[in-house]
């Protein structure tokens, strides 16, 4: 299974949430990021994007708009302007479970906590520059589909199995839901695509999880 450990960016640029603005935009604009954690004394407190920074100023257009930008990039603090309610995720996570994450909230980032302390973060591009290069690396490989019944945790309980699952076996690559007709219109069914260099173990250790397989198909790339 791939985690957040494999792609996530280490020892992340950081503001104060006393920092001015000018500070937030100068660090952006030297890193080319567009994500900041913001950590105090007592640790993570909140996150700032160029978003947050334009939507705070002032439009610098015309003279008089100019004076007032540059006043309240210095005028106004990060602690102001941050998103406060900050999701996170920890080096463990999958990419399938972070992911879901973005996509779910809408964000652009996940801060990545370590026994409460900052490690690093994921961003959308970091997300889209792993897919990339995992159906790349797919494409060589067979690739197993597995249909099981979805229910609350499951995806989790799946990530937790295929965690330590030997490369030669195979890798979890992912997860999605699907409506099915076997039980009813509304019922679903999550879907699992495994990278399965040796299918038959990858499902042995559903079947030792006492997690019943509806279906399956295997694929070559």
């Amino acid at each position: 299974m791939m985690t957040i450990a494999k792609i996530m960016s280490s020892a992340p640029v950081v503001v104060e949430p006393k920092a001015p603005l000018r500070e937030v935009y100068r660090v952006m604009a030297e890193h080319r990021i567009r994500h900041i954690p913001v950590v105090s004394a007592d640790g993570l407190v909140g996150v700032i994007s160029d978003r947050d920074v334009r939507e705070a100023l002032p439009s610098p257009m015309s003279p008089g708009e100019a004076t007032e930008f540059a006043a309240s990039m210095d005028r106004i603090p990060v602690w102001e302007v941050m998103a406060e309610e900050v999701v996170t995720v920890t080096p463990r996570t999958s990419l399938a479970q972070a992911a879901h994450m973005l996509a779910g909230r809408k964000i652009g980032c996940l801060p990545v906590l370590d026994a409460g302390r900052l490690v690093g973060i994921v961003t959308e591009t970091d997300m889209l520059q792993a897919f990339a290069a995992l159906l790349d690396d797919l494409s060589g490989s067979p690739r197993l589909e597995v249909e099981v019944a979805d229910s609350p945790g499951r995806l989790q309980e799946v990530s937790r199995l295929f965690a330590d699952l030997p490369l030669e076996v195979g890798t979890f690559v992912g997860a999605w839901t699907e409506p099915t007709s076997l039980r009813g219109a509304t019922d679903r069914v999550l879907m699992l695509r495994f990278q399965a260099f040796e299918p038959d173990e990858v499902l042995r250790v559903l079947e030792r999880a006492g997690i019943e397989v509806l279906s399956k198909r295997l694929r070559a790339s």
